[in-house]
């Protein structure tokens, strides 16, 4: 599965508006940041007569993002995953994926649930949208 997160960061990177090239892997610290969190679901979604089978890998997309009492600021944080689901939706319309390795070929991106505060402390607060990757696993 490391492959799989592997690709799906760089292809996260290439997001126009992240703030800072900084994309972690089941981290955040305690600056403002993003992470890739895998996500425990069925891997399998369909299985075929050939042995192959379509298959799933979902994932939470994590901010860290400054927080305070002001609307504003909060406002703005929501509106970046809203930015982010249409980035993403926008992205699989085209056609643009992860690349994956040989006998993995990407049909779907997508996201599963709009972004929302996940966690909060005094001056941050973590903003997650669930996401899922789909792919056919050829034999």
């Amino acid at each position: 599965m490391s492959n799989l997160i592997d690709s799906i960061r760089k292809f996260i990177l290439t997001c126009p508006f992240l703030q800072d090239g900084r994309v972690n892997v089941d981290y955040i610290g305690e600056e403002m940041g993003y992470s890739i969190d895998p996500l425990p679901c069925d891997p399998i979604v369909q299985r075929y007569t050939d042995g192959g089978a379509k298959k799933q890998f979902q994932f939470a997309f994590t901010s860290q993002e400054e927080y305070d009492q002001d609307a504003r600021i909060n406002i703005e944080n929501s509106g970046f995953f809203q930015a982010f689901d249409e980035w993403l939706e926008e992205q699989s319309f085209m056609g643009n994926f992860p690349d994956l390795d040989d006998g993995k070929i990407p049909v779907l991106m997508e996201t599963l649930n709009s972004g929302y505060l996940y966690d909060i402390n005094e001056i941050n607060a973590k903003y997650r949208i669930e996401c899922r990757l789909i792919y056919v696993q050829e034999v």
